[in-house]
């Protein structure tokens, strides 16, 4: 039932999702796990702050544990996703939004507990405010001795939490936006749709469902950076140092990174899915 096309385009869009937004997750994790109200005042203060203070290359802190996240990720995501679609629906259906939407938060269940453990490292990097970086090794270590080996699951409810709605919403509203760009031109499939037009429904899919999971994700990064922080804990604190807003400190931030990002993701997914129909095209025999 497993098909590595699908697991390979994961894998592609993962390269390009990290790469084009990984500044602005290390700005959204900095401002939402900031202790002092007043350290950043918005992105393009924080931006300019990592730069001046810790140099340009602080923007990709975390950028290992930030791509094997990713990997496993959208590898776990568009398998599971496939698998699933053979297993409940025929190979010619015609899914609806809804069943697109149902079956990207039912993929991922598994691929939110994949990633708990390389999300827990990555916001523990970006957190890190000094100048010469932590490194990956000694980071993993810290974690293991602060909270044994259960430590590299820290947030896992709110992983899920975040990441079940959130893929509701992103391939729900992808396939709202692929389809309205189809009915433009006339298509009758995606792979027809120009490159231009899947980065864009790509990105405005990712920024409609960061929109709405963000609080959740605030509370994920507080109980990542922290040790043995409780769900419920994480919440409270945020509400007793901002209020209301402080579940949407960082929020800019994550739309700003999530257009490229995700827009990015689809378009490597898509453009490999190309590639894969080209090559078996190319391989059929004359006259088959």
């Amino acid at each position: 039932m497993l098909d590595l096309r699908e697991t390979s385009s994961g894998v592609v869009g993962a390269f390009c999702n990290v790469y084009a937004g990984l500044p602005f997750d290390v700005i959204k994790v900095r401002l939402q796990t900031q202790t002092v109200a007043s350290e950043y005042s918005g992105v393009g203060d924080c931006m300019s702050k990592i730069v001046r203070q810790e140099g340009v290359r602080a923007l990709w802190k975390g950028a290992i544990p930030a791509l094997s996240s990713a990997i496993v990720e959208n590898a776990v995501l568009f398998s599971a996703n496939g698998v699933l679609r053979r297993l409940l629906f025929a190979p010619d259906a015609s899914l609806r939004t809804i069943d697109e939407a149902l079956l990207g938060s039912a993929a991922a269940i598994f691929s939110a507990t994949a990633i708990t453990p390389a999300e827990v490292i990555k916001c523990r990097l970006q957190s890190d405010h000094g100048t010469q970086s932590v490194g990956l090794r000694k980071c993993v270590a810290t974690v293991i001795h602060e909270n044994g080996a259960r430590g590299l699951l820290a947030g896992l409810p709110a992983v899920l939490l975040r990441d079940v709605p959130f893929n509701f919403c992103f391939f729900g509203a992808y396939d709202v936006y692929t389809t309205w760009f189809m009915s433009l031109e006339d298509m009758s499939s995606k792979r027809e749709l120009h490159p231009l037009a899947v980065l864009t429904a790509g990105g405005c899919a990712g920024a409609t469902g960061w929109s709405i999971v963000f609080p959740v994700d605030v509370v994920k990064s507080r109980m990542q950076v922290g040790n043995n922080v409780s769900f419920m804990s994480a919440a409270s604190a945020v509400w007793n140092a901002n209020g209301f807003r402080g579940f949407y400190r960082g929020w800019s931030a994550a739309v700003l990174r999530s257009f490229p990002a995700n827009g990015c993701l689809f378009l490597g997914v898509e453009m490999t899915h190309r590639l894969f129909h080209y090559l078996d095209a190319d391989m059929e025999p004359v006259g088959a």
